[in-house]
């Protein structure tokens, strides 16, 4: 479809943001030229914004009433955090309050809730059993145990971390109407923020979020842990795609299966979708010829301000992508670039 009409707007029907930490910077430069052209913006059809973790942050600050500013503010206050051994997941856990109420602020909430043109979904987990407990020990007992039972199988995770969805809109996504096995919860003024704050609550290291309103009694964490980075059919129909813009070229469907080569995507969540991601070249450029990643808040506890000056330094070179992406998409040079995955 895209070799023979290039890739036109009104086709992507679903954005997809993908967790992992730091590493979002790079998206930065494609989501604000998104933002700026609005070039998701087409009348007549709405589009589903997805993602986990940090990928949802993304997400929900492209739905806000005025989304460059509030994207801006995303990136500045979760940059500017500044953490040491003496943290505790209590602490970070304020922190990540703090982040989303700095960029989704009170007016944004009702604005999400009723977008004139894009819905929102959210993912996160709910723990079970051990996977709900804050006692440090029991919680890597959890995670190792939830690793055994991973590498036979995904879906066996379930026992201890059940998949939840909080969204936006009219009706339920398409996709969880289809095949999502887990706790669908429909957003709420009372909701929005804390369900932001759980998609990036990451066990061992973020208190989990309890009592959220509308949703079943527990204790939620990271989406992550199991809708990683792309892990499910988002797509609503075949002549509508999925665009995600990933910051490597290897999809991993879970948290536990970064290690695993060999754990791909299921087939059929990878059907519609358009992968854009930066190359080889584009990363060398980069601080340390790398992309930023979690670790970096232990790398520089010492030297905050250094941490901030790379990954600021990372945002900026991103403009770069969504130019090219844009420049490609505007010119149908996109007709003979795009690649099957």
């Amino acid at each position: 479809m895209i070799r023979d009409e290039g890739l036109k707007p009104h086709r992507v029907r679903v954005f997809a943001g993908p967790a992992g930490g730091p590493k979002w910077f790079v998206s930065v430069g494609f989501d604000k030229a998104l933002i700026r052209t609005r070039w998701l913006e087409s009348p007549g059809r709405r589009v589903l914004l997805v993602g986990s973790s940090a990928g949802a942050w993304r997400c929900l600050a492209m739905a806000c009433g005025d989304p460059l500013a509030a994207y801006e503010s995303l990136r500045i206050s979760y940059s500017r955090n500044t953490f040491t051994a003496a943290d505790t997941p209590a602490t970070v856990g304020q922190a990540l309050r703090k982040n989303v109420k700095d960029f989704i602020s009170d007016g944004d909430v009702p604005f999400i809730l009723d977008h004139p043109w894009c819905d929102v979904a959210v993912h996160a987990v709910r723990g079970r059993g051990p996977g709900a407990s804050e006692n440090p020990w029991v919680q890597g007992g959890a995670l190792i145990a939830a690793a055994l039972i991973n590498l036979v199988s995904r879906t066996g995770m379930r026992i201890l971390f059940q998949r939840a969805i909080f969204f936006s809109g009219p009706d339920e996504p398409e996709f969880v109407r289809r095949s999502f096995r887990g706790t669908a919860v429909r957003l709420t003024s009372e909701n929005l923020r804390a369900a932001a704050v759980a998609t990036g609550s990451l066990p061992y290291i973020v208190a989990g979020v309890t009592g959220i309103p509308g949703a079943p009694h527990g204790t939620y964490r990271d989406g992550g842990l199991v809708d990683y980075q792309l892990n499910e059919n988002y797509c609503p129909g075949p002549e509508a795609v999925t665009l995600f813009f990933h910051y490597q070229e290897r999809i991993v469907p879970g948290w536990f299966d970064k290690r695993l080569t060999w754990r791909q995507p299921a087939l059929d969540s990878l059907d519609r979708v358009v992968q854009v991601f930066p190359r080889r070249e584009f990363v060398e450029l980069l601080p340390d010829g790398r992309i930023p990643d979690r670790d970096d808040f232990r790398t520089f506890v010492d030297s905050p301000s250094e941490r901030i000056r790379r990954w600021d330094k990372v945002s900026d070179l991103s403009e770069l992508l969504g130019e090219e992406f844009m420049n490609d998409v505007e010119s149908g040079r996109i007709r003979n670039l795009v690649q099957p995955l």
